[in-house]
C-alpha cells in the first residue's frame, strides 16, 4: 500500500510527498528494498528542484542525506546522476551572484566523499561548473586535484569554435589549476599529477599542450 501511495505522489511530481512515505516505510522497516533506491531517487529529484542559490542549505541538507542512505559504491548511474544538480546550484549561485567561498567549502567537503563514475559526462559537467569559479573560490586548486587531472571524456578535449569555445574543457582545467597556484603566492607547485596528466595531454593534443606550457612557463617567470 505504501509503495502504491509512493508512486501516487511521485507520478504528481510531488517528491516531498512521495520522499515522506518512503522515509517512513524505511524508518520502520530498514530491510525493505525499494525504499532505500526509491529515497534516492526521490532525493535526487528535490535537488533538482533545489539546486537554486536561494536553496543552498536545503540542498546541501539532501546532499548529506543522500550520502549516508549508504549507496553502494557499484549504483555508477545514481551516484553519477548527483553530479548534474551540483553542477546546477554552482552555476545559479554565480548567476545570482550569490556564491559564497563557504558555501564552496561546505559543497565540497560533502562531495569528495562521493564515488562519483569518472570519467562521464556527469563528472565533467560538475568540474566544468567549479572552474569556472575561477578567484571566487580560494580551494579552487584543492578542488581540481581531487578531481583529478586523469578523468577527462574524449568530449572534453574538443573545442567548439562555431559556438564560441575556443578552448576545451582539458585546457581550462589546467590553465586555471596554474592561475589558482599563481594566486596563492610562493610555496605552491604544481602536483605530480598535473605533470603526469600534461605528458598525456601533450600526446593526446600538441596545441592544446603548448598553450597550457605557455601559461607554466608564465606564471614561473612572475
Amino acid at each position: 500500500m505504501s509503495y502504491k501511495q509512493m508512486k501516487y505522489f511521485q507520478d504528481l511530481e510531488d517528491y516531498a510527498a512521495a520522499y515522506r512515505i518512503a522515509r517512513a516505510d524505511w524508518d520502520a522497516n530498514p530491510s525493505l528494498k525499494w525504499t532505500k533506491n526509491a529515497i534516492a531517487w526521490l532525493l535526487i529529484r528535490m535537488m533538482k528542484a533545489n539546486a537554486r542559490a536561494y536553496a543552498q542549505n536545503k540542498f546541501l541538507q539532501q546532499l548529506e542525506e543522500f550520502y549516508n542512505l549508504g549507496i553502494p559504491e557499484d549504483e555508477k548511474k545514481l551516484w553519477g546522476a548527483v553530479a548534474w544538480p551540483v553542477r546546477d546550484i554552482i552555476n545559479d549561485s554565480v548567476q545570482m551572484q550569490w556564491f559564497t567561498p563557504e558555501f564552496g567549502d561546505r559543497l565540497f567537503d560533502i562531495i569528495r566523499k562521493f564515488p562519483f563514475d569518472k570519467p562521464s559526462d556527469s563528472y565533467s559537467a560538475m568540474g566544468k561548473a567549479f572552474v569556472r569559479l575561477g578567484s571566487l573560490w580560494p580551494k579552487l586548486t584543492e578542488f581540481i586535484e581531487w578531481w583529478g587531472f586523469d578523468n577527462f571524456t574524449d568530449f572534453d578535449y574538443r573545442r567548439y569554435p562555431e559556438d564560441g569555445r575556443l578552448e576545451s574543457l582539458v585546457e581550462k582545467v589546467y590553465s586555471e589549476y596554474l592561475i589558482s597556484l599563481h594566486r596563492k603566492g610562493d610555496g605552491w607547485q604544481p602536483s605530480k599529477a598535473f605533470f603526469d596528466g600534461l605528458d598525456h595531454l601533450a600526446l593526446r593534443s600538441k596545441e592544446q599542450a603548448d598553450r597550457v606550457y605557455k601559461i607554466l612557463n608564465y606564471n614561473n617567470n612572475q
